[in-house]
């Protein structure tokens, strides 16, 4: 009888010991768990499937401790206000006529720019962002001539401010694509510091301004913005009304933005990117606008800003190697420029035109979520020709090569395609004795252009 209450003993302590020691079943709540103030699960807790009528969704389970998971981190907030600074590189091209003899579609300036910009976005729909932005900006666009006795000549871009709509579409959660327009004043000044007894004076220019741009989260609250603009201006009148002046204008910048709204936000959305990796071969096609301004220089004289602008697009090839969140490439493309301009002086008429280039340049960047933001430098040779009527009929052409410097943002739109916004700046060498005569020209170059790429 003892032996028997001994070994019925030993085995319920068995039991217990190995149910001690279990993976919890079905239903049953782990040891160091317990369910908040929401009542549990119903039905049978013995360890059996319970009937499919009384099976809900468990409670949230709250650690012993009090400590609960943190939520995820929010999305981008892209209703509110924003403010930002801004910063990039300024091109003009002037066309100047005198009445009855003479006109000269081509006083190009380049420059920087740098100013300050607010405005604020309304997200009407999930993918739809509509604002409004106003900017100033102080320019040192310029140009410059020279004669010897004579003097010189100054004409420069002071300042300039914008007032601008935009209306953009979402690629993801944290970037936007966007087109805008709107009003703009540029301030300009005519000099001739070395001429005595010759004024100059300020001339202010109304114009519409329109353009494209791509922003996207770099962290919460702060933002990067890329974006190209454009401005025709009206028609001034100088001298009594002996010739007039009328530029169009553009702008090639980076922009810094912030929200407040966001400030107090952290980290990013949960979102996955649309392509785990970046790692391989692309191609695509580009279309955008292209400026050149060149300087020409004699023995007495020197005029630094004969210009000319007009549309480009062509093609491009390359390979990305992904390395954590950083993105090398090497990068080929082509390009046919119709980059113009004109002189016409009685029966004399001359033209300077830049009708192709083509690059090889590196390329690096880092990723924020889907967007890559890049600065990339590499070499460029562009084809430049001269030809005049009246004048014995003279025509020459020269390939320029040169130095080249830009950056912007390519965004995925699907795990295959990706959506490119950059600025690109050329410095070309020097073409000296022209057609054998002592006049040297060297040519600088910008062109703002968008890109469709397809990666394999």
């Amino acid at each position: 009888m003892r032996k028997s209450l001994i070994s019925g003993l030993f085995l319920i302590l068995s039991a217990g010991a190995a149910e001690a020691g279990s993976i919890p079943r079905y239903n049953s709540p782990p040891a160091n768990y317990h369910y908040g103030t929401l009542p549990g699960p119903t039905g049978d807790i013995s360890g059996s499937l319970p009937p499919i009528t009384s099976m809900r969704r468990a409670p949230p389970l709250i650690t012993k401790s009090g400590i609960v998971p943190p939520p995820p981190p929010p999305l981008p907030t892209w209703t509110g206000v924003n403010l930002g600074v801004n910063i990039g590189a300024g091109w003009a091209n002037a066309r100047l006529d005198v009445p009855g003899l003479a006109s000269f579609s081509g006083v190009g300036m380049h420059g920087a720019a740098g100013g300050v910009t607010a405005g604020f976005d309304y997200q009407f729909f999930p993918q739809i962002v509509a604002g409004v932005i106003a900017e100033g900006n102080v320019n040192s666009t310029s140009a410059s001539g020279s004669i010897a006795g004579l003097g010189e000549a100054n004409f420069r871009e002071d300042a300039s401010w914008a007032l601008r709509g935009r209306l953009g579409t979402l690629t993801s959660d944290e970037t936007m694509v966007y087109v805008t327009a709107g009003v703009s004043e540029v301030f300009t000044h005519l000099s001739f510091p070395n001429t005595p007894g010759v004024q100059g004076g300020d001339v202010r220019y109304m114009g519409a301004i329109f353009g494209a741009g791509i922003e996207t989260r770099l962290d919460g609250g702060l933002y990067a913005r890329v974006e190209y603009l454009h401005g025709l201006y009206d028609r001034r009148w100088f001298a009594g009304g002996l010739f007039s002046a009328t530029p169009e204008a553009s702008l090639a910048r980076v922009g810094l933005i912030f929200k407040p709204a966001e400030f107090a936000a952290t980290g990013v959305s949960n979102v996955p990117p649309m392509r785990e990796n970046w790692t391989g071969p692309y191609a695509g096609a580009h279309v955008g606008w292209g400026w050149e301004s060149t300087g020409l220089s004699g023995p007495n004289w020197t005029a630094n800003g004969v210009g000319g602008s007009g549309p480009i697009g062509g093609l491009l090839v390359g390979y990305e190697y992904q390395f954590g969140s950083a993105v090398a490439a090497l990068e080929a493309d082509g390009s046919g420029a119709g980059i113009k301009s004109s002189l016409s002086v009685l029966n004399l008429n001359a033209k300077v035109n830049y009708n192709w280039d083509y690059s090889i340049r590196a390329r690096f960047g880092r990723l924020f979520g889907n967007t890559l933001a890049f600065a990339s430098v590499g070499w460029s040779q562009t084809g430049g020709e001269l030809t005049t009527a009246g004048l014995g009929g003279l025509q020459t052409s020269h390939a320029f090569s040169g130095v080249q410097f830009g950056g912007g943002l390519e965004t995925m739109v699907t795990p295959h395609i990706g959506a490119r916004l950059e600025y690109l700046q050329t410095y070309y060498d020097k073409y000296a004795a022209i057609l054998g005569s002592s006049v040297d020209a060297r040519p600088t170059a910008g062109k703002t252009r968008a890109a469709v790429v397809y990666k394999f």
